[in-house]
């Protein structure tokens, strides 16, 4: 809550603590930081900080002028809301113009739905998953939170004077209503979660989180932002400042402790943090509170007033530096990206966003023009335009790369549409001393291979899974590999590794199979602890007893469906399905891969890792089918590269 303009609104600087502390945990959890699995709930701190603030204001313009002055309100969200994202949504769709230009079409309607506040039912109705790993961030994926936070801002007045009118005034019954409201809006929360690894149905629908908004506006109605008694006894104060304290480690706690796939979110977790965050609230705006000093200090403060910013510029940021960017040194890529981030939203907060807020828009257009026309120091204008076109090409390379991991696993086949086949004219083919008998290859993979085809992560074409393959004997290659893929389940449209497997066959595709799959499968089977013989024997069954050779799958995490505990289950149901089928093998790429081949979200691979990946899943493959001889006898083999 940045200072007011009208002087007659009070300032209370620990809101903008909290306002700091939220954006924090967003900014952390897009980073990927430690303990912070479950920042995404910093965008439900919002809600309701959100909800509080503007039911006060609405309150106030009732109790003074028996009107919610409606005019008025929507002009002064308007100034504040539309500047700094027109900015933003600006700035990446000149970067994607000019870096990534076949991928316009696309980021124009992210940006288009943007604008007019509906990214959420945009991203709901087509299908996307805001929860998925299996691509990069998009520079505007995170805008569904502002959709619902401005489309709140249109209809909650309109319903609120409804009920003021209604009830005529009578504020206990608007209580009641309002709570009503959020109990029925925390209730289809719940309803439309289910145990999978995406409900972005229930996290991004308006109707099921419009629940911690409203409870925000039951506190405005019921605890008033203003002048209160300041003198209270020793006692009162130390109650006060621990049901706030309490109520900020219930808001760590949930942040440090879930994550984006925990179903205890939808089944009371929103709710409590919610709760504790109207707790907390409340005793920040209390003048006697010890809390809210503290949380008023001068760097929350400062974050808190440009959180809005923060806000909208941090993923553009993320998404425009590549994961394997300084991925040895995790600290200082984050303290570079914030640095970015904090470097843009404080221009956005000082050129734009504070001077419409404080002047409107004609007078901020006026002062900026007058200021402009006193820059006569050309290094300063360089300065500005080298500062402007940076952020552009930062954005556009970002678009690229992130446009170019979706369109790798996205168009890499579908069930209609088989994928070419690489032949071996091919002059980055690197011979290694193990041949195969394998002469034509299907590689079926989940997003942990689409870094082996990637020319980000391995730009020299000999480092790629085909070449290496090719390396090894291997004369035509089929590429099967697809993000969010599973054995079993569809995601977004997209044929499973079942229908992928199953057209390749329909076609008249022979030859040896490669299986990198698994890592999806463990994550669903988490949620009802299921088997994974099954799927193992389903896409055994698809070949016909052709050669097979699976990956083990490991992961660095210790909690969520992709904890490692899951893929040492899968493991254990690989090496199972061998005694039933004497064509299969299994690479344990598991026992090999080393904790530095991760990138930060410790599923997928960095550049080196993949380079390895691919060199050691040929030579694997060679050592399960031999060139000249019967294949291996060990249903297990290694690639005998050492180290």
């Amino acid at each position: 809550m940045p200072r007011p303009t009208d002087a007659s609104e009070q300032y209370v600087p620990g809101l903008d603590g909290l306002r700091a502390l939220a954006v924090a945990a967003v900014v952390g959890y897009h980073l990927g930081v430690p303990h912070l699995s479950g920042g995404l709930l910093g965008v439900g701190m919002f809600f309701t900080l959100s909800g509080y603030l503007i039911t006060s204001i609405l309150l106030r313009s009732w109790n003074t002028k028996a009107s919610l002055g409606l005019s008025t309100f929507w002009l002064r969200r308007a100034r504040r809301l539309l500047p700094a994202v027109a900015i933003v949504l600006f700035v990446v769709l000149v970067a994607t113009a000019l870096f990534s230009p076949e991928a316009f079409g696309v980021r124009g309607g992210e940006a288009l739905a943007a604008g007019f506040y509906v990214s959420n039912w945009t991203t709901i109705i087509h299908g996307i998953s805001y929860f998925s790993l299996f691509h990069p961030p998009g520079p505007l994926d995170h805008l569904w939170s502002l959709a619902v936070e401005e489309q709140f801002y249109l209809v909650w007045p309109l319903v609120l004077l409804g009920m003021l009118r209604v009830f005529r005034g009578r504020m206990r019954a608007v209580v009641l209503a309002t709570l009503a409201l959020s109990g029925i809006s925390f209730g289809l929360l719940a309803l439309m979660a289910h145990a999978t690894l995406d409900n972005t149905r229930a996290y991004e629908g308006t109707d099921t989180r419009a629940g911690g908004l409203l409870l925000g506006a039951v506190l405005a109605m019921v605890w008033k932002l203003g002048p209160q008694a300041v003198r209270i006894s020793a006692g009162a104060r130390a109650l006060l400042d621990a049901v706030g304290t309490s109520a900020l480690v219930v808001i760590a706690w949930l942040i440090a402790t879930t994550d984006q796939y925990s179903l205890s979110l939808y089944y009371g977790g929103i709710l409590v943090l919610s709760m504790a965050m109207v707790a907390l609230i409340a005793v920040v705006v209390h003048p006697a509170s010890l809390l809210g000093r503290a949380l008023g200090v001068l760097p929350l403060r400062f974050v808190g007033e440009r959180s809005y910013g923060i806000y909208l510029w941090h993923l553009p940021v993320i998404a425009a530096f590549p994961a394997s960017m300084l991925e040895g040194l995790p600290l200082v890529r984050d303290v570079f990206l914030i640095s970015i981030i904090l470097a843009l939203s404080s221009l956005s907060w000082r050129f734009v966003e504070d001077p419409i807020r404080r002047l409107g828009f004609r007078g901020a257009l006026s002062a900026a023009g007058s200021a402009l026309s006193q820059v006569r120091t050309p290094a300063v204008r360089i300065g500005m335009s080298a500062a402007f076109l940076s952020v552009v090409a930062a954005s556009g390379v970002g678009a690229a790369q992130v446009m170019s991991a979706r369109s790798t696993s996205s168009t890499t086949s579908t069930t209609a549409t088989v994928a070419p086949t690489t032949t071996l004219r091919n002059a980055n083919v690197v011979t290694t001393p193990g041949r195969t008998s394998c002469k034509v290859v299907t590689y079926d993979g989940d997003s942990t291979s689409v870094s082996l085809m990637s020319t980000s992560y391995l730009p020299n074409p000999a480092d790629r899974i085909n070449a290496r393959l090719f390396g090894v004997g291997v004369q035509s290659f089929h590429n099967e590999i697809s993000g969010a893929q599973s054995t079993t389940e569809t995601w977004n449209g997209q044929p499973n590794a079942q229908q992928r497997i199953g057209a390749r066959w329909a076609s008249g595709v022979r030859g040896c199979w490669i299986f990198a799959l698994g890592t999806n499968d463990s994550a669903n089977l988490s949620f009802h602890n299921g088997p994974g013989a099954p799927r193992v024997d389903a896409m055994m069954r698809l070949v016909h007893g052709e050669p097979v050779m699976w990956l083990t799958v490991k992961t660095l995490i210790s909690t969520s469906p992709y904890a490692d505990v899951q893929m040492q289950k899968w493991n254990a149901a690989l090496v199972a399905a061998c005694k039933r089928w004497p064509n299969m093998r299994i690479y344990d790429w598991r026992s090999e891969v080393q904790n530095a081949w991760y990138i930060s979200d410790g599923i997928h691979f960095s550049s080196p890792g993949s380079q390895q990946r691919a060199k050691r899943i040929a030579a694997a493959l060679a050592r399960a089918f031999p060139q000249g001889q019967k294949a291996s006898a060990s249903s297990i083999v290694s690639s005998g590269i050492p180290g």
